[in-house]
């Protein structure tokens, strides 16, 4: 059996696949590259293990007393927990940044793809007229 379908002109197919289906389509990618790099650089992950030491480097204080070993382990794990911070805040940072830069391109390739109709027709309106005036 033969599905009949409803004719439309050819404008009004354009303008609802132009605002409408392409529209939905950019959004939802737009929110896919910005889940993707918030995912990319682990935002949160990193936030909750701000403060743990840098690639889990840690010494154990092992058996006995001995005050100058002691000192020793304390300083090397303040250093790696504070190098741990160091690239864990510089790595939230890049984070933020893309995630910025991603949502202010995307907002500008929306902003883009709503006023393309209008940018073309202009184009063609002041290309007529100054092939018109140069005659």
């Amino acid at each position: 059996m033969i599905k009949v379908t409803e004719r439309k002109s050819i404008f009004v197919s354009w303008i609802s696949w132009h605002y409408v289906i392409v529209l939905q389509e950019i959004l939802l990618r737009w929110q896919d590259f910005l889940r993707f790099s918030f995912n990319y650089f682990s935002v949160f992950r990193l936030m909750q293990t701000f403060f743990s030491p840098w690639h889990k480097y840690q010494t154990s204080y092992g058996r006995g007393f001995d005050i100058k070993r002691y000192a020793e382990i304390i300083i090397f794990n303040t250093f790696s927990r504070l190098i741990g911070m160091a690239m864990r805040m510089m790595l939230i940072i890049i984070g933020i940044f893309a995630e910025i830069f991603v949502a202010f391109v995307g907002f500008f390739l929306l902003f883009f793809w709503v006023l393309i109709p209008f940018i073309v027709s202009g184009g063609l309106f002041l290309s007529i007229k100054w092939i018109l005036s140069s005659i």
